[in-house]
């Protein structure tokens, strides 16, 4: 019992280690960018005067860029354009491009990069969902007024704490999925006409400041989101709202113009914070959700710049922002085609930009000074040239020379020894502005321009050398306790095979320690503390530390396994078997990112019995063969897909009838069949309450109460009952994993949108074939080997992998599909929408632990399979920490974490699945045959 305990100890601590190293990525390589204390520089005065009074910017969250540039729902070019008012502003008055977003594409660091040219901490993403202002300069902070309208979600972060803005937002209640979502943009015209039209003619006061100088009106526009999400950007109603979008843009602009008497001093920005994917998402990092539109037109902007249409946009990229867009647009080979075919703009110079360059322009269109954490580089060719223009590009040089030189002198002055400067930036930097001085009062504004282009990417690359200063450091660090924790595991996996053991499992990891690890722990921490480190890499270095001594300690248990081979044949086959788990787990890897892969997997499985030329095995052999096959289908499906209500409903019937075939198969008596009839009923149910439920959201009605929570009794009813239920001691672990099955399926089918229940109902004929064939190896052989504990471990973790890969792939973690949740709520709550949809994706895991739970014989026996399943999946996470990428398109990059914090994630979740598991399959169902 003691070494019981000691095992699912171990299994408690790998869950806190993994926890916390899942979040190291984010020191290495995507730390917070925010530098506190840089001077502020002002660049206009009477002399030079900024172009326009005031700037108007339209973000029209969720809006695609092809989705906006096509020139017709249609191919035909005499259809009325979707997009009128901005189609002949990008013709006639203004410049236009692409603005390309960063991962995670959500609304909280779409819009920091936006006005603050910043890209926030990746983890910052869940901030958008709470009442967190930002706590760092912005264009708003720096503006003298400012008028924000919109979203609650939005406006109210960058207007609390600053005096000069003021703020309008609707509720959240506003924001209902099941209502006209077009409506939200309307609110926030009216909300604009009563400013300009009523409230300034009441109030001379406001009237001054909205004639002042450096004023900034914001109005953020939900619909095209709303829409997005409830319907895909495909739908009539997502294309309408951007239609809407475009008529209620035309109107402000009037309104702006006939309130201002036409002076010609307002410009206006019209852009999105992310796109949408197909399937009615945003997160990750597909084009179709890092692409969005980008018009400015107005006072200081210049004018279209028509040239020869060829086979390929003219890109005016003149900034140091060119090798990222570069990056993006290589990536994006089908994307550009298509548009060069569908958006009828190749005879106008597009100019693209990076999302945090957005934020520099609206400043200097404005003159205000540039926000100080800001990284964006000014695509001024957006301005017209002159000497102001020149003026604006300088300064946005000697911004980021302050931005870059204080981040040195922070980096320096947290370093107690060996600090190395970036030489170029001590060395080049100087002589540049020198030259760009020179220049500027030479009146050579192209040189000026062009110097402060090689001056900015310097300081950006400063910028970037001392974020990653420490990444060294920790990456070995990191990669140490990931070694350190599979060596744990393997002393304990191997110590654990016999009661006799040499090991005590309750002191495995608190040994003893000898005085030279004492002073290297003492040093390490020394050397933490003096460098001013936070407190994150304390944690992170005491996994190794804790191991590594243990290892120590024990190092003789991992050299009698090596030594016990007597012969070179034994040692021989050993190897082979480590190198055929390895070359397999590499081809898991490979599946993460090409998913059809598991496909493949699945059908070499099915073919697992037949190498094994088992005789007394064939019904067993052929049940787990053709399930496998039909499970291998599902990998090649698509991921997006759309609402297939239909498909859900003949998931839940083929659930129903896989059901109660394999139990009429097996003999089960009338009364386990009526019993499984009424744990039937609530699936049943279900089916109904979806075709209800989907019936008042398609007519974008409301759903009653009363209907909403039906559906939440049948997802937790069932499962509530599962728990506190006794199972009969009778019954056997199919007949157990058959009302597991049904106690999640409700819950599984209200959260289904498409075929996930269908590849439901595959998985669970797979793990019910899984333990009818290991029940037959059983009473084959009396005797278990470690390749048995292997090969039992390497299908779990294969089947924990198809149970995500199976309907999703490495975006799914961050791209979640939000209609999946509407039939349980309907009004935006993203930490509820997050937790339905993460229970979605366990409810598979769950099944497949409880198969593992039933296949094995005693607790000790069960929790030494999961060190197995939890070393072999460390391996994959060590390998994905190095796959781990910042550099390229942004859906590599997001692609590259997606992967590290699935393979992380499972881990993480897997033994508390299996803990669950514990308590719905209790240890005295046998698995024998007798059914």
């Amino acid at each position: 019992m003691g070494a019981a305990s000691s095992l699912r100890g171990l299994l408690v601590l790998g869950v806190v280690f993994h926890a916390i190293y899942v979040l190291s990525i984010f020191d290495i390589y995507f730390k917070s960018p925010v530098v506190p204390h840089i001077e502020s520089l002002a660049y206009t005065d009477a002399a030079l005067p900024a172009p326009a009074k005031r700037v108007v910017v339209f973000v029209a969250d969720g809006c695609r860029a092809d989705k906006f540039f096509e020139r017709n729902a249609t191919t035909d070019a005499n259809a009325p354009r979707r997009v009128s008012f901005l189609r002949d502003v990008i013709e006639q008055r203004g410049s236009w491009g692409v603005s390309h977003t960063r991962v995670p594409t959500e609304s909280r660091p779409g819009h920091v990069a936006l006005f603050a040219g910043m890209y926030e901490d990746v983890s910052a993403v869940t901030k958008g969902w709470q009442d967190n202002p930002v706590d760092f300069d912005s264009i708003f902070n720096q503006s003298q007024h400012s008028w924000l309208f919109g979203s609650p979600d939005i406006v109210p972060m960058f207007a609390r704490r600053v005096a000069q803005a003021t703020e309008a937002h609707y509720s959240h209640e506003e924001e209902d999925f099941a209502k006209e979502a077009s409506e939200l943009d309307v609110w926030v015209f009216e909300r604009m006409r009563k400013l300009l039209m009523e409230a300034a003619a009441a109030n001379i006061t406001l009237n001054a400041e909205l004639r002042g100088s450096q004023v900034l009106f914001f109005c953020h526009f939900l619909g095209i989101d709303t829409n997005g999400h409830a319907h895909r950007p495909n739908s009539g109603d997502y294309l309408n709202n951007i239609a809407l979008v475009d008529e209620l843009v035309e109107k402000v602009h009037q309104m702006i113009e006939d309130f201002y008497d036409y002076d010609g001093a307002t410009a206006y920005v019209f852009t999105a914070d992310h796109g949408m994917s197909n399937k009615g998402a945003h997160g990750d990092g597909d084009p179709a959700n890092t692409r969005t539109p980008l018009v400015v037109w107005g006072a200081g902007v210049e004018t279209p710049q028509r040239v020869e249409t060829s086979a390929r946009f003219e890109i005016d990229l003149p900034t140091q922002s060119r090798a990222q867009v570069a990056a993006q647009l290589d990536a994006q080979g089908v994307q550009e085609a298509t548009a060069m075919d569908e958006w009828g703009l190749a005879h106008l110079k597009r100019k693209d930009v990076m999302q945090a360059d957005v934020a520099p322009l609206i400043s200097s269109l404005l003159g205000l000074p540039y926000p100080r954490n800001s990284v964006g580089v000014l695509p001024f060719t957006y301005l017209a040239q002159g000497r102001y223009r020149a003026k604006a590009v300088m300064s946005n040089a000697q911004q980021l020379y302050l931005h870059a030189l204080r981040k040195e002198q922070e980096k320096e002055a947290q370093t107690l020894l060996w600090f190395r400067p970036y030489a170029p930036f001590r060395d080049a930097v100087p002589r540049l502005r020198k030259e760009m001085q020179a220049s500027w009062e030479k009146e050579d504004l192209a040189r000026v321009e062009a110097l402060s282009q090689e001056m900015i990417a310097i300081c950006l690359d400063t910028l970037e050398y001392f974020q990653r200063y420490d990444w060294f450091f920790l990456l070995s660090v990191i990669v140490l306790g990931y070694l350190g924790w599979m060596g744990v595991l393997a002393v304990a996996f191997l110590a654990s095979e016999s009661p006799s053991s040499v090991v005590n499992l309750r002191t495995l990891l608190f040994v003893p320690c000898d005085a030279r690890f004492i002073a290297f722990s003492v040093v390490c921490s020394a050397f933490l503390a003096l460098e001013s480190s936070p407190w994150t890499y304390y944690v992170y270095l005491s996994f190794p530390l804790l191991y590594w001594n243990s290892i120590r300690a024990h190092r003789h248990v991992l050299s009698v396994v090596w030594s016990s081979a007597t012969s070179t044949q034994d040692r021989q086959r050993r190897g082979l078997e480590l190198v055929f788990i390895l070359a397999s787990l590499e081809l898991v890897v490979v599946g993460y990112m090409r998913r059809w892969l598991f496909g493949v997997v699945f059908t070499l499985l099915a073919l697992l019995p037949v190498l094994e030329r088992s005789s007394k095995s064939s019904s067993s052999s052929s049940s787990w063969s053709i399930a496998c096959l039909v499970l291998s289908v599902f990998p090649y499906l698509s991921t997006e897909y759309g609402d297939h209500t239909a498909l859900v409903s003949l998931g839940g019937v083929v659930l129903l009838a896989l059901v109660w075939t394999w139990l009429r198969q097996h003999s089960a008596s009338p009364t386990s069949l009526s019993w499984i009839g009424i744990r039937a009923l609530p699936l049943l149910l279900s089916l109904v309450a979806v075709h209800a439920t989907m019936y008042f959201l398609d007519n974008k009605l409301k759903p009653p109460t009363a209907l909403t929570l039906l559906n939440w009794l049948l997802a937790l009813a069932p499962v509530i009952a599962l728990i506190v239920l006794p199972a009969s001691p009778s019954s056997s672990s199919s007949q157990r994993l058959v009302e597991i099955a049904l106690a999640v399926a409700p819950a599984y089918v209200l959260l289904s949108i498409s075929y996930e229940v269908l590849f439901f109902a595959a998985l669970t004929g797979v793990v019910l074939a899984w333990i009818e064939l290991e029940a037959t190896r059983s009473s084959l052989s009396s005797t278990s080997s470690s390749w048995d504990a292997l090969r039992r471990a390497f299908v779990f973790l294969l089947l924990i992998k198809i149970a995500f890969f199976g309907t999703g792939n490495v975006a799914s973690m961050s791209s979640f599909e939000l209609s999946s949740t509407y039939r349980f709520v309907t009004i935006f709550a993203p930490f509820l929408m997050g937790t339905l949809l993460v229970l979605k994706i366990l409810l598979p895991f769950l099944v497949v632990a409880c198969a593992f739970r039933m296949l094995v014989s005693s607790t000790a026996a069960s929790t030494r399979y999961f060190l197995v399943v939890v070393g072999l999946s460390d391996v994959l996470a060590l390998h994905f920490l190095f796959l781990v990428r910042n550099e390229g398109s942004w859906k590599e990059i997001g692609n590259s974490i997606s992967m590290f914090g699935i393979v992380n994630a499972q881990i993480v979740f897997v033994p508390l699945l299996f803990l669950l598991a514990r308590v719905v399959s209790p240890t005295h169902q046998t698995h024998s045959k007798t059914y």
